[in-house]
């Protein structure tokens, strides 16, 4: 007779929307048979999102808050009274955040893996609450451009928390569109900033500027909110309150089906080096950074754009709304293309550059055209679902989630840095630049596609169909065969 530790319990989870048996080793880690079928997955999953989803959504939509608010502040009067008018000055203001972000990245994405990352993210909300309060009191260029690169420095962490965050809760299958929800708040900033920011470019009594007014505001909300996330922001999936024991253990069991590991606070450094030697990570690096001189287009010099071709100061900044509009249509029908046809990701990748570099072309003082620049965003969050879904191994998806936000700041330093300030009001050699960046995302995307489809096929003749006995430890996705790529 068997040991009760030799005993193997059936488990069914479910992938891809379907019941799939899962198999545990050891059934005295469990006090019950447990199944979890279709309706109580869906359960499950809404408990999930209604924990989790408002919480990023929020955080996201207050971080890109001010990047939004530099654009609006600098036409009214932000770049006159620091003195931003001359060259690339301007530009430098907006891209040293950039440079901030990739200094930061790794050292705070290994802390987010060392502490829980509630703790992380409640420290960096409140610290950057405190520099986004003191660019009110910036009085030069050398002064923002060192408020700016600090919070650069400390902003650094989300993103990449996000990333890890939506890999230990969610299956493949729905990570591109629970990342596509928080990443569409970019798009929500945009629609609630410029109503705001509208109002107190109105005022016009006291001693501050209206732009510093926009900075206080934005700090303070910021500063509430930072202390909120002590209490509501949720641990990792075994240890977050809210769950019943039963529930902590079928979340386990809807993560099992990933391959990819659970949470692990050791930094592997072997993970490192694989993931550093990996031509799918420079990949997604790559499309990330030329996706995203979108981004640093859009976020820095939309309304002096708006502004450029001939609008007023407020009709600038109100014609930013339709930019969130767009955004969140771009980042919500990706995220839910790439998770309902199968195999498209990367093809989404390459389709979203064309409508880009079409705007481009039709650049000439052609609002439109600046409006279909936000198709850059329909790229950009496939390249984070990408990043969390196609990695396996706790701190080699670390690496990945800080090496695509690196690539997410290299285009938004490159972005800014092709837009002098001697080619206004048109820009036309700007937007060149930026079309050709998006005719090499396309070639990337459907090279990486044609390579792991070729690595999924090797896999299969080799090793068979993916089983799951492996999914819940802490192997890389070249250790666990059973892996197999989102193309």
């Amino acid at each position: 007779m068997s040991s009760p530790g030799d005993q193997k319990a059936h488990f069914v989870g479910v992938a891809d929307d379907k019941p799939a048996v899962v198999v545990i080793d050891d059934v005295s880690k469990t006090s019950n048979l447990i199944t979890l079928d279709e309706a109580t997955n869906k359960r499950l999953l809404r408990k999930i999102d209604w924990k989790l989803m408002p919480v990023l959504c929020f955080t996201y939509a207050l971080q890109y808050y001010d990047k939004a608010t530099m654009s609006q502040a600098a036409i009214f009067g932000l770049r006159t009274d620091l003195g931003l008018e001359d060259g690339l000055k301007y530009s430098w203001a907006t891209l040293i955040f950039s440079i901030g972000y990739i200094v930061g990245t790794y050292p705070i994405s290994l802390l987010a893996q060392r502490y829980p990352p509630r703790i992380v993210c409640t420290t960096i909300c409140l610290i950057w609450a405190i520099i986004t309060l003191c660019t009110a009191a910036c009085t030069s260029f050398g002064g923002l451009l060192a408020n700016r690169f600090a919070l650069g420095l400390i902003e650094a962490g989300v993103s990449p928390i996000f990333m890890l965050v939506v890999g230990l809760w969610y299956t493949h299958s729905e990570q591109v569109s629970r990342s596509s929800w928080w990443y569409s708040f970019s798009g929500g900033s945009l629609l609630i900033s410029p109503p705001i920011n509208y109002g107190l470019g109105s005022i016009s009594s006291g001693s501050l500027n209206s732009w510093q007014y926009m900075y206080l505001f934005a700090g303070g909300v910021t500063l509430i909110w930072g202390v909120s996330l002590w209490w509501i922001f949720p641990d990792s999936p075994q240890h977050a309150k809210g769950f019943s024991e039963e529930e902590h253990q079928l979340l386990l069991e809807r993560v099992r089906q990933n391959n990819a590991g659970m949470e692990n606070k050791n930094v592997k450094m072997y993970q490192v080096r694989e993931a550093l030697l990996d031509y799918h990570l420079w990949s997604i690096l790559i499309m990330s950074t030329v996706s995203t001189t979108g981004s640093g287009v859009i976020s820095s010099f939309g309304s002096i754009i708006f502004n450029g071709m001939g609008f007023s100061v407020y009709n600038s900044l109100l014609l930013n709304i339709p930019i969130g509009a767009m955004a969140l249509i771009c980042i919500l029908g990706s995220g839910m293309l790439g998770r309902n046809v199968p195999g498209s990701r990367l093809y989404i990748v390459a389709g979203s550059c064309l409508p880009v570099i079409l705007g481009c072309a039709l650049l000439a003082g052609r609002i439109t055209g600046f409006y279909l620049l936000n198709f850059f965003s329909s790229a950009w969050v496939q390249c984070i679902g990408l990043g969390t879904s196609n990695v396996a191994g706790y701190t080699k998806k670390a690496v990945y989630a800080a090496g695509t936000f690196i690539g997410y700041s290299l285009g938004n330093i490159i972005g800014p840095l092709m837009f002098d300030a001697k080619y206004a009001p048109r820009y036309d050699e700007g937007f060149i630049g930026v079309m050709i960046c998006f005719v090499i995302c396309i070639f990337v995307a459907l090279c990486l596609r044609w390579k792991l489809a070729r690595e999924n096929a090797s896999r299969d003749r080799e090793y068979g169909a993916p089983e799951l006995s492996h999914g819940l430890e802490d192997l890389t996705d070249r250790e666990n065969k059973s892996f197999r790529y989102n193309l």
